[in-house]
């Protein structure tokens, strides 16, 4: 990735770069060195990676929160990102702009190149790397632009700076820029006094970052060849004398632009291969080196990614190495969710940094105590409002509930059903800079019972984001009004069939039906005309379908395998609960309509967003300790799965570890998971198993023991289980579907 000056490719920005992502590209055929592609681009549509939802607060007892430290940016607002560009024509300069990317303004205004600008503690400073003096130095201003001072004067390039956070001191790297392997980490006093060198090796050591207290520097560090680019590996020293050299990765690959959160328990970075920089991507890890995570994941490359103040929010460059105008800055959660671009410009936007301020607060709720939705709508839309600062993220999670209890859905009462009356709808709402409003639907059930007005709560929990909490209204209710007079024929049996077919998209799909899908499915049953034969074989038909579906069988089928794969609770047939499989399943199927465009794209980031939340639960750290070599974890896996694989797929999938001891990568753990429930074996062999379940919990809403089945055993589940296996998976011929869709238990939740 070049930045040239009129014609000609500026070297010095090349070698300066090297320090910071060190990769290698290829120009007809001719290895050039690169500017950091791995850290230099920006995707035009970010896929979200792991869960949805914002990280907590982690500041802990940060130095940067005493008495002396501001609680907002400039002015009283909130915190502001400073970044590099090169939009001033072509010239590198350093601009400021809000968390939502507006009010972009630029602090420097010379023909020389000013970039990598970095906070201090207390927010009223940024130190820079500068050439106006015919070599690279580094240089302090205001945080508004004034008093720009320059900290070293020596032959050698000096770049990357970090402050302390105690504002004490800077660390940097030092070079002679004609032979690379001279960079060497050294810290200085604030005001330029005093510089030591910390490193002193072959290796090409650069971009330093403190510890929150102030005792050790994370850097990366690689071969004294530049072109070795994926020899760089992060390590830590101890800041003082550079003593306690550790090395935290060790990978083929190339590990860089380390940085500790706010609280000092994870280094953030970018990884990826860096003869491939369009496949570096951002991770995070445990100070120690373990527990490494993947955030982002994308064609594109994803790099210089900076932690916000309280450790909530990554904001991170991104973009295409063969266009560099391409590049642009992003904010996301800390756990790589709702990523949301800042800057759009046809310039290079680079090293960014959030100022380190709190954000002040934001109160996310209901904009009202209760809504009232008519039975025949077919859903209720809840508004929730975001108050207070609003140029950060948020995020909040939901659910629905009721006090109705196991009533017989033609129980009269005054409590609507999560059976009966409405589909619990569970998820996370996340704000996107900016954005003060958002809506969440809760899907109604038209029965044609006369019954009283019903209710249903909805509440939010889990706020989140930096300076998010949950407001006063945290709970609405709604009210759905009945509108029959008198009890009514069941809606399933409607002519029309859309009761029928519509009921099927919220049981098995879990939303409402696209126009063309609702067309299709209940043509097949009307086009059957007067003839009942073919109405209910048709109907059987249908209903079959959702289940065998593209759509239900890359969501709530891979959910199954999940469970089956990851836990295969013993003395049970089923892998999975109800509840489980329902919350789990809108969540991999949110925004998914198989069919319309850019439905596979959402769908594969669900499931990577989905595997990556599947591996860091409780349970499955439990079940698979990130101790176990990868040998163990795999072979555990394909023994849940009943799978034997073969030796190649065995290999291939340990080898997803990258040769490394324990388990503890958490990418790797979540590729693992997939790849095995991805099995075309276990596929086959579960299909029948699932299908029976599917019945219990598409069309009954409960587990196969819950009441009123018999027993409260799984007696009817293998009953059915049994007849399916016998008639070779031919559910028409085993009148499996036929027997649960003309159920009194399933027509009861509809009508008499």
């Amino acid at each position: 990735m070049f930045c040239k000056f009129s014609s000609q490719v500026y070297p010095s920005r090349f070698l300066l770069a090297v320090i910071s992502a060190l990769a290698v590209i290829t120009s007809g055929g001719v290895p050039i060195l690169a500017a950091n592609p791995a850290l230099l681009a920006v995707r035009d549509k970010p896929s979200p990676s792991p869960q949805t939802g914002l990280q907590s607060s982690t500041i802990g007892n940060d130095p940067r929160t005493g008495p002396n430290h501001r609680a907002a940016g400039v002015g009283g607002g909130s915190p502001r990102i400073a970044f590099g560009s090169v939009r001033n024509g072509g010239n590198h300069d350093i601009f400021l702009m809000d968390l939502d990317g507006s009010n972009q303004i630029r602090l420097t205004n010379s023909p020389a190149y000013d970039d990598q600008p970095k906070w201090s503690p207390d927010g009223s400073k940024i130190v820079f790397m500068s050439d106006r003096d015919n070599n690279f130095e580094i240089y302090t201003m205001n945080a508004d632009g004034s008093n720009q001072a320059r900290l070293t004067t020596n032959l050698a390039a000096d770049g990357f700076p970090a402050w302390s956070h105690d504002g004490t001191k800077i660390a940097f790297v030092r070079g002679d820029l004609r032979n690379p392997s001279t960079f060497e980490i050294f810290v200085m006093n604030a005001n330029g006094t005093n510089q030591v060198q910390l490193t002193n090796d072959a290796a090409i050591d650069g971009v330093p970052s403190w510890s929150p207290d102030n005792t050790k520097i994370v850097f990366m560090s690689g071969d004294s060849n530049v072109f070795m680019v994926n020899s760089y590996e992060i390590f830590v020293m101890n800041a003082a004398d550079g003593s306690g050299r550790t090395r935290l990765t060790n990978n083929s690959i190339v590990d860089g632009q380390p940085s500790y959160s706010p609280d000092g328990t994870r280094i953030l970075f970018a990884s990826g291969d860096g003869l491939n920089p369009n496949g570096i991507e951002i991770f995070v890890m445990n100070a120690d080196g373990s527990s490494r995570t993947q955030l982002t994941s994308n064609t594109v490359t994803d790099g210089f990614p900076a932690w916000s103040f309280d450790g909530s929010n990554i904001v991170f460059a991104s973009g295409s190495t063969a266009n560099e105008g391409t590049v642009e800055l992003f904010v996301m959660n800390s756990n790589g969710s709702n990523p949301a671009r800042l800057t759009n410009n046809p310039e290079l936007d680079w090293f960014p940094d959030w100022e380190p301020v709190q954000t002040p607060p934001s109160q996310v709720q209901f904009s009202a105590a209760t809504n009232v939705a008519g039975e025949g709508s077919g859903n209720s839309v809840i508004t929730v409002t975001r108050t207070g600062n609003t140029t950060g993220m948020a995020a909040v999670t939901f659910l629905t509930s009721d006090n109705a209890g196991g009533s017989n859905c033609n129980v009269v009462g005054n409590f609507a059903s999560a059976r009966c009356d409405y589909e619990t709808t569970s998820g996370v709402l996340n704000f996107a800079p900016g954005e003060t409003s958002k809506t969440l639907s809760v899907f109604l059930v038209d029965d044609s019972y006369d019954e009283n007005n019903e209710t249903l709560l909805v509440s939010l929990s889990g706020a989140a984001g930096s300076g998010v909490v949950l407001g006063s209204q945290i709970t609405t209710t709604i009210t759905i009004t009945d509108n029959d007079s008198a009890n009514g024929p069941n809606p399933l049996d409607n002519p029309d069939a859309v009761f029928f077919v519509r009921q099927h998209y919220l049981d098995f799909l879990n939303r409402e039906p696209d126009a063309a899908g609702l067309a299709f499915w209940t043509n097949q049953i009307t086009s059957c005309g007067a003839d009942a034969q073919c109405v209910e074989i048709r109907r059987i038909n249908v209903s079959a379908a959702f289940f065998l579906s593209i759509e239900f069988q890359e969501t709530g089928y891979l959910v199954y395998r999940f469970y089956k794969v990851a836990h295969n609770p013993p003395g049970i047939p089923v892998p999975v609960r109800f509840f489980e499989f329902l919350s789990d399943t809108q969540q991999i199927g949110q925004g998914v309509v198989i069919g319309q465009a850019g439905a596979e794209q959402k769908l594969e980031a669900n499931k990577q967003t989905f595997a990556l939340d599947f591996v860091l639960r409780l349970r499955f750290i439990q079940d698979h300790p990130t101790t176990l070599t990868p040998t163990q974890f795999v072979d555990a896996l394909y023994t849940n799965a009943g799978v034997t694989p073969s030796a190649a797929e065995r290999t291939s999938v340990i080898n997803e570890f990258g040769g490394a001891p324990t388990t503890a990568d958490t990418a790797a753990r979540a590729r693992v998971l997939r790849r095995v429930a991805d099995n075309s074996t276990l596929r086959q062999q579960e299909l029948n198993k699932a299908f029976v379940l599917m019945q219990y919990f598409g069309y009954l809403r409960r587990n196969p023991f819950d009441p009123p089945e018999p027993g409260l055993n799984f007696d009817g589940y293998n009953f059915w289980l049994n007849k399916l296996i016998q008639f070779n998976g031919n559910f028409v011929n085993a009148e499996m579907v036929k027997a649960f869709i003309i159920s009194g238990e399933y027509r009861q939740r509809f009508g008499p």
